[in-house]
């Protein structure tokens, strides 16, 4: 009988011992995937787009280091002074577009004079820009105001067509929509109300959310921060020591009262003959670490817009080649973006002008990109003069050339094309009519 009790006791023991294991059974799952455990994260906008909470501790990082880190103010207000410079205007050949446009870029609630840095900044320093567009009812006017990239946790987008993004969701979750929901001027539910419009740079092919011009470089910028503060504790350290006063043991209790505390810097002590002082200060044995920061502030630069160390004051092993190489490089990046901000301009301004028309608030047809013209200031002023210098190199071989053929309709008009490009400017179809005929 007790075998038998034994047996089933031990049966009974090795049952649970399965069950016990089965519970404490655990399957990997990565996170992200579904089941993994934690609280579900949803994309952004698509599939190709980071998760929010990515995103908006992306945001976050970067607004700190531009807020507290010098490299990383630099390399936004470098952008920011190259690519708006000494402002952008706008220009239009349609009498009543150019009537409106000139009153929507001074009015008081939009003064497009001074939103123009604080956009591009936030552009290069979040990767995205949503401006918000207001229409006043009375007189057809639009105001403008950006809303920060942090704010919007979802894009809804056209299943068919990515790219046509028709809902933006500020606050709220993809759980809990409770936010308020900002639409694109085209969709059916925008009315009358306040539209949303979206920019964008360092997008992947696929996403619709932007990256920050700092996100590649922000890991570098914090381990720089921690390796200064090393260095600076270092010698910090270096500087204390120790004094160390060597004396008959007669009289060390009448030194240790005397000298329980320290004597300030700069005190004078008149010492008996029988005291010794010593100095001690630590050896911390601390290695020349220039090259380690020197190559941390390389990576820091080559993430930056083709910038390079003397961008950050340190020109001591530079010469005037080099800064001339690396300008090359800067102005390359600075052209691109300087581009597409003035897209970005002159689109806002469009979107105005059309959201009026469609509610009729001013009378017109709708414009198109085509129809607005953005003066873009120079990147570089030496550009005014190698612009000149290539144009006037065309113009003598155009000359030569009209000598050998002759002259012609035709290569008058690619004469004139040919000259202006290489100055760097632009001609319509009626301003090369004007000219070649007159």
């Amino acid at each position: 009988m007790s075998e038998k009790k034994s047996k089933r006791a031990t049966e009974r023991q090795s049952w649970v011992e399965r069950f016990v294991f089965w519970l404490a059974r655990v399957t990997s799952v990565d996170v992200g995937k579904p089941d993994d455990g934690l609280v579900s994260m949803f994309s952004a906008g698509t599939e190709m787009d980071k998760p929010y909470e990515q995103l908006a501790a992306e945001f976050t990082d970067a607004l700190a280091a531009w807020r507290t880190n010098p490299l990383a103010r630099r390399i936004i207000s470098l952008i920011g002074a190259y690519v708006v410079g000494a402002g952008m205007r706008l220009r239009a050949e349609r009498p009543e577009l150019a009537d409106y446009l000139g009153v929507f870029w001074g009015h008081r609630q939009n003064r497009m004079v001074l939103r123009l840095l604080p956009w591009c900044e936030e552009l290069a320093r979040s990767g995205e820009l949503f401006i918000a567009l207001f229409t006043n009812p009375v007189d057809g006017m639009v105001y403008v105001r950006a809303i920060s990239a942090s704010r919007i946790v979802r894009i809804e987008v056209d299943p068919e067509d990515y790219e046509r993004e028709q809902v933006f969701w500020e606050g709220g979750s993809l759980d809990e929509p409770d936010g308020r929901a900002w639409y694109a001027p085209d969709h059916p539910s925008a009315g009358e109300g306040p539209v949303m419009l979206h920019y964008a740079v360092n997008r992947p092919v696929g996403a619709v959310r932007g990256e920050s011009d700092l996100a590649s470089i922000l890991p570098w910028l914090r381990r720089y921060t921690r390796w200064l503060e090393d260095r600076v504790r270092l010698n910090a350290g270096v500087r204390a020591f120790l004094w160390v006063v060597h004396a008959p043991s007669r009289v060390r209790s009448v030194l240790e009262e005397k000298y329980r505390q320290p004597p300030a810097a700069g005190s004078v002590i008149i010492a008996d003959e029988a005291e010794t002082w010593e100095a001690v200060a630590p050896n911390l044995r601390a290695a020349d670490a220039s090259n380690d920061g020197r190559a941390i502030r390389w990576m820091v630069a080559a993430g930056g817009p083709g910038t390079a160390l003397i961008d950050f004051g340190e020109g001591e092993d530079s010469n005037l080649a080099t800064a001339r190489a690396m300008g090359e490089q800067r102005r390359r990046f600075l052209r691109q973006r300087q581009q597409y901000f003035g897209f970005v301009v002159a689109d806002v301004a469009v979107q105005a002008w059309n959201r009026a028309v469609v509610l009729g608030k001013v009378s017109g047809p709708v414009a198109t990109l085509a129809d607005v013209v953005v003066e873009l200031p120079d990147i570089a002023p030496e550009d005014n003069s190698e612009l000149a210098g290539a144009a006037k190199e065309m113009a003598d071989a155009l000359t030569g050339l009209t000598g050998l053929v002759g002259e012609s309709q035709a290569l008058k008009r690619a004469a004139v094309r040919l000259v202006m490009k290489f100055a760097g400017e632009t001609v319509s179809e009626e301003e090369l009519n004007e000219m070649v005929d007159g």
